[in-house]
Order: structure tokens, then sequence, then C-alpha cells
């Protein structure tokens, strides 16, 4: 890693290696900041890409392609690179404390962290964290289903979506269509797929114009994607009888 040799007047450090935080030191790689150190401390070695999801949930882009390796990134800044995890703010001293016992001073404290799912949806929660750990983020939730399909394509398969923006309504065209195709080569009728996207408005995608709205829904409706508006998803039960996969996505 390259030392930055000019006395340090500022530490700027950045907490998660999220998609403003790449850019950041993209950023700072191609026009550095005078006097100003920067850090970036992250769990992760990479960084996912969520504008290419649905692409990798349909296949069309590997795990790598949609993944940013943040080691060479902040090479290119001259940052300093820390993988740990932060547990806590120090915030009267400016420090950032660590798992592994590292403290960071810090002048100016930039957190991205992304988010979690809702507390109350339990069983979705459990679901989506085992997942999570177990592909070390959501790019992957649904390989386990695909690999389901493509080894016992015969089994019925319900997937439900709660929630009706342009992620959830996404995530339903794309794992609709890559299931669609291993159907298909497996020589299974894709009827035995059925795609429920919960939404709890009375509309899909309420931030968007109303003819863009319509055209989604007659394009859900026309693929086969059940819709169920006005309903609020609070609780998964289980049924033996069908792969189920729940996702909640917005």
């Amino acid at each position: 890693m390259q030392q930055n040799l000019q006395p340090i007047v500022k530490d700027l450090v950045l907490i998660g290696g999220g998609h403003s935080h790449a850019i950041v030191l993209r950023m700072f790689g191609m026009k550095p900041l005078r006097k100003v150190r920067l850090t970036l401390i992250t769990a992760a070695k990479k960084t996912a890409y969520s504008g290419m999801l649905p692409g990798h949930i349909a296949g069309y882009y590997s795990h790598d392609e949609c993944h940013i390796d943040l080691q060479p990134l902040a090479n290119f800044a001259q940052a300093q690179l820390y993988f740990d995890r932060v547990v806590a703010l120090d915030l009267e001293n400016n420090k950032v404390l660590c798992a592994n016992g590292l403290v960071v001073d810090f002048d100016l404290l930039s957190i991205d962290i992304g988010s979690t799912p809702a507390t109350g949806l339990y069983q979705v929660q459990q679901n989506m964290r085992s997942q999570l750990n177990q592909y070390r983020n959501y790019w992957n939730i649904g390989k386990s289903l695909i690999e389901t399909v493509g080894k016992n394509s015969q089994a019925p398969i319900s997937i439900a979506i709660a929630g009706g923006g342009a992620g959830g309504v996404e995530l339903a065209l794309s794992m609709q269509s890559r299931l669609h195709r291993i159907l298909r080569q497996t020589q299974q009728p894709i009827q035995n797929l059925e795609i429920h996207l919960f939404q709890r408005g009375q509309e899909l995608m309420p931030n968007y114009h109303q003819s863009v709205r319509h055209q989604i829904q007659q394009i859900l409706t026309e693929r086969g994607i059940k819709l169920h508006l006005g309903e609020t998803v609070c609780i998964a039960a289980t049924n033996h009888n069908k792969t189920k996969q729940i996702f909640e996505i917005k």
C-alpha cells in the first residue's frame, strides 16, 4: 500500500464498502485531496453492485462480474484499508472501534453499510439471513433454489416476493426468466412454476408515472406472475408439498 508523504491535516474514515464509498475511492484516485488521509473499514473484501442483481439472478452475469474488488480500488486511492467489522463509535473522542481491537481516529466519518430486513418478518428474515451468511451477499439469493430446480425440475415451485417496488418487479421477472430456461432445458412444463408478488399498496412501483405502472402491471399479468395488491406479508408459513421461497425486497 502506498503511503501519503504529505503532512496529514484531516482523517476521513469510510465505514462500509458500498456503492457510494467505492465511488469516493475512485474519485480520490483520480483527484486526491491534499493533506487528507483516506481510510476504509469494511467487513467484506468485495462489494456487490446492486444494479446488476436482476441480470445476475437471470443468469446473464456471473458472481465475480457483479462485484468490485476493494483492495485494488483502495490502492488506486492510496487509502488505508482494514478488513474488520465496526462495533462502536466513540463520538466524544472521534474514534472508530472494531471487532478485532482496531481503533481508528477520524476527523470526518462516512457510514455506508446498507440495510437489513425488517424485524417483523421473522421467518422471512431468518431465511434471508441464512442465505446471506452462506453466500455473504444477497446477490446469490435464489442460488439454492436454482440448483434445486436443476436437479428436480418436476417439483412444483412457488416463489413469493414481498415488495412491489422496482426491485421486487425486477426480481420477479428475472427469476421467472432464469427458471423458465431451466425448465425448458429439462423439458419440463413451465406451469410447475408460480411466482407471487405482494404489494402493501394498491399499485406497483408507486413512485413511478402512472403510464409506467400500468405497463409494468400489464407485463407481469401477461407473463403469469400473480399479483397481490393491498396485501401486507406478516408471516411465512412452511408448505411441505412445494418448494417454497420467500424474498423480501422493495
